[in-house]
């Protein structure tokens, strides 16, 4: 039966090699200067058996099919390949540029966030067309007008690459940028940049992002507000930057995350009721045609109006493959058209496979195909209105079979009300988004559009209400559950291996399901014996902040900086991931006394001095102190010479507690007195590891 579905569903055998080169190839930190060749050959070779028809016989069949899939494979490196080198490489250097505002800007504390479409830089010597994104940060001035979505800008920039923290478990911004086409940041100031007027590159995305802004604008117009508009703005728009995070820490707890992202929910509320009512078209002899034509048409201005965001783009790419499944055929596998919806995303941009909306998107949309009939029909209901009910729960269910592997491993947790979420709140989400575009075909009226507001804004409310509910009541939240990439991948193996068997009946993928589940548990045992004997001694990177980590088994001693503690934004983003993975159960929090000449800091045989003084320079020893490792902090005002008159010592580390300029003089010195050195603000977190 499984070979039945897989030659029913051709997209399924182009799509899994196809992903697996990709995956492969981000992995792969060289490229592989001859899978050209290799590539070239393997096409020649299945041309070769398809116009001879040497696949009519068996043995050439398989070898075909073997050469088609390393094609698609390599295919797929070298996708990852032309991405990676198609980077445009810049240094720490000045350039003047011409570029796009590509986003509304976003208020932060002391500055304004955007992102720059560059089309031409210029360094000292001549302008070169580019097609870059920068992460810009624009300084607030009360003077200078704050630039909108679409702006043409000239400016002069000195672009940093977004680096990795190096703390251990710690979310990596630079990687989930990388994957956005977004390498490099910049600071401007008012004075290095001002509008311009220069003619570049039409960029639909910009377009799409100016009509959200105008339709954010009716909202505002009408009155909306406070959590409502933001709730309302992510809602129906995929406009995200309104949204506090505590409304995001509330719908995630609920269970109701997936509400705020425009993605195949909506697209598909929208897909349903589009063809719904355009049921009446089917009485022409090109009815059909011409009602999934026009369904595909309006998912598409829907996808444009909320601002073109990749999970919209993915939802409606499927749907319209679904859409046109139902024109040219009678029947149509819906594998077929996700797996061709998936394969097309991956050609464009192959980095979409890493992104976490892509991963839960499909994994959701597969499962609700594949287990919400089996669970919809486990249970005969007559009731009209409960039935309606069991529909929701079972779509629920069906959803979190095939993404709790996923949810698990990127959230640490699990919503245990998600079923009540569903329920309650998925109904009125739809109502919502009916009212929303009512309320922008009307909004040409003052009148009707003020009743309508009025209708959408309460019933807003109310959905946040319902969260806020959720959120509060006992165990809404589980959120003990820690595993890694191994568990993550064992438990995915275990939903398909449990498809398999639902799909075929056969016992051998019981067994290999029970199989499973023992290395589940045996690795999970393994892992907590592990975590049990692990030793760790981390300078981690926090800006502005000495913090230092040593760890024994689950018992961890984190000396800070002073004004730091638990409950600290840094320490839960920096800190808390390495604690929670590796289970430290007995937490030390230590603040640094500045009083203190130096401090010593044992770790296994290691000898470490963390020095944070400046009356160091007066201490005269009679005798040099012997020390593994030397910390600098706080910008301690003494010279490496000096340091070698007091210790006799292997390795200095510089914590990111110091100016850059300062570690730069110290790098200086340990060049110039052949000492090694560590600097965390330019390297990253330092771990040494004893098991």
């Amino acid at each position: 039966m499984f070979e039945k579905f897989v030659h029913q569903n051709p997209f399924f055998r182009f799509f899994l090699p196809l992903a697996t080169g990709v995956v492969a190839g981000i992995f792969i930190s060289n490229s592989w200067h001859y899978i050209n060749y290799f590539i070239i050959a393997l096409l020649v070779f299945i041309l070769m058996c398809h116009f001879f028809k040497l696949t009519q016989k068996f043995y050439f069949n398989v070898f075909w099919g073997i050469a088609a899939s390393s094609a698609l494979f390599l295919i797929g490196i070298k996708l990852t390949d032309l991405k990676k080198t198609n980077i445009t490489q810049l240094n720490n250097s000045e350039y003047t540029c011409i570029a796009t505002i590509l986003e509304q800007p976003e208020e932060k504390p002391n500055s304004y966030k955007t992102t720059l479409k560059v089309h031409y830089i210029k360094d000292t010597a001549s302008w070169q067309k580019t097609n870059i994104k920068i992460l810009c940060y624009l300084e607030k001035d009360t003077i200078k007008n704050i630039l909108n979505v679409g702006s043409q800008i000239t400016a002069v920039i000195q672009p940093k690459e977004i680096m990795h923290s190096g703390n251990p478990e710690a979310f990596d911004y630079s990687k989930y940028l990388r994957y956005k086409d977004i390498n490099y940041q910049i600071y401007l100031k008012s004075d290095h940049y001002f509008e311009s007027n220069v003619k570049t590159k039409f960029l639909l995305s910009v377009e799409a992002e100016k009509i959200r802004q105008k339709l954010l604008a009716i909202y505002s117009h009408c009155g909306i507000s406070g959590d409502e508009f933001a709730v309302l703005s992510a809602l129906t728009l995929g406009y995200k930057s309104e949204l506090t995070p505590e409304i995001k820490e509330s719908f995630s707890t609920s269970g109701a995350m997936h509400i705020l992202a425009v993605s195949g929910l909506h697209v598909g509320i929208i897909y349903l009721i589009l063809a719904k009512l355009l049921f009446f078209l089917q009485r022409n002899k090109y009815g059909k045609i011409i009602q999934y034509m026009l369904v595909i048409l309006f998912l598409w201005q829907y996808a444009f109006i909320s601002g073109l965001s990749n999970s919209v783009l993915r939802a409606t790419i499927m749907f319209s493959f679904i859409a046109l499944g139902k024109i040219f055929s009678r029947y149509i596998s819906i594998y077929n058209s996700i797996f061709a919806s998936a394969l097309i995303i991956l050609i464009y941009n192959p980095y979409s496979i890493m992104d976490v909306g892509f991963q839960l998107s499909y994994a959701a949309v597969l499962s609700i195909v594949f287990f919400q009939a089996k669970v919809y029909y486990l249970v005969n209901i007559k009731s009209t209105s409960l039935d309606y009910i069991w529909q929701l729960v079972s779509v629920a269910i069906a959803a979190q079979l095939g993404t709790f592997p996923i949810t698990l491993y990127y959230f640490d947790q699990f919503p245990f009300y998600f079923i009540l979420s569903n329920i309650l709140i998925i109904p009125l989400a739809t109502i919502i988004i009916y009212l929303s575009f009512l309320l922008f075909l009307l909004s040409f009226s003052n009148i009707l559009s003020f009743y309508v507001a009025i209708v959408l804004k309460y019933s807003t409310l109310v959905l946040n209400k319902m969260v806020f509910f959720i959120e509060s009541l006992p165990y809404s939240k589980i959120n003990e559950f820690l595993i890694d990439k191994v568990d993550a991948i064992i438990l995915s193996f275990l939903v398909l291996l449990a498809c398999f068997f639902i799909i075929t009946k056969r016992q051998q993928y019981l067994k290999f399901t029970f199989l499973l589940c023992i290395i589940f548990f045996s690795y999970s045992i393994i892992d907590i014996l592990y975590k049990s004997q692990q030793k760790y001694f981390i300078v981690h990177h926090i800006p502005n902040t000495s913090a230092i980590n040593i760890t024994y088994g689950n018992k961890s001693r984190v000396h800070l900086s002073k004004g730091i503690n638990a409950e600290d934004k840094n320490f839960n983003y920096n800190i808390a991931p390495f604690l929670k993975y590796h289970q430290v159960k007995d937490l030390n929090l230590k603040l640094n006394d500045d009083n203190t000449l130096f401090e010593n800091l044992n770790f296994c045989q290691y000898n470490i001095i963390h020095i944070t003084n400046n009356r160091l320079t007066q201490y005269k020893a009679f005798k040099k102190l012997k020390a593994d490792f030397l910390i600098l902090s706080n910008n301690v005002n003494i010279t490496i010479a000096e340091l070698k008159e007091c210790f006799d010592f292997k390795e200095v580390i510089f914590d990111s507690s110091n100016k850059l300029y300062k570690t730069q003089q110290w790098e200086e010195e340990c060049n110039k007195h052949a000492v090694s050195y560590y600097n965390v603000l330019t390297h990253g977190a330092y771990i040494l590891s004893l098991q």
